[in-house]
């Protein structure tokens, strides 16, 4: 039988954090994916960061099943993905969904204001 702490690894699987800029720097060398799951009004109103794909929170989990009907290939598990939205809240529970799917290099960039702050690039 699992104990209170390997049950709670389970549910809420330990994310990496990354800063904006170091972000910034794998996805433009292609090591890093960046997903935006914020909701589609939020990336009109705003923008995204340039080159992040926009996944909605409530698609990750079939967007990100490489196994189904809705699977997305620039999702492919070998690869690296950074995580952000709003205020960072989405990001990490989409990136827990990714880690319990299996994926192995999810990181949680945080929120979209931390990008704009930092003055990287948006589309």
């Amino acid at each position: 039988m699992a104990n209170w702490f390997e049950l709670m690894a389970r549910v809420y699987p330990h994310i990496e954090e990354i800063r904006p800029k170091d972000a910034s720097i794998h996805a433009e060398k292609g090591e890093l994916v960046l997903i935006d799951v914020r909701e589609a009004h939020e990336v009109a109103r705003s923008g995204k960061a340039r080159g992040a794909i926009h996944i909605p929170l409530m698609m990750i989990r079939h967007k990100a099943n490489a196994r189904g009907p809705n699977f997305d290939p620039a999702l492919d598990p070998a690869k690296s993905f950074a995580l952000y939205c709003e205020n960072g809240s989405k990001a990490i529970q989409a990136a827990r969904m990714m880690k319990k799917m299996g994926y192995e290099d999810v990181y949680n960039m945080g929120s979209f204001r931390e990008w704009l702050n930092a003055k990287l690039p948006v589309e």
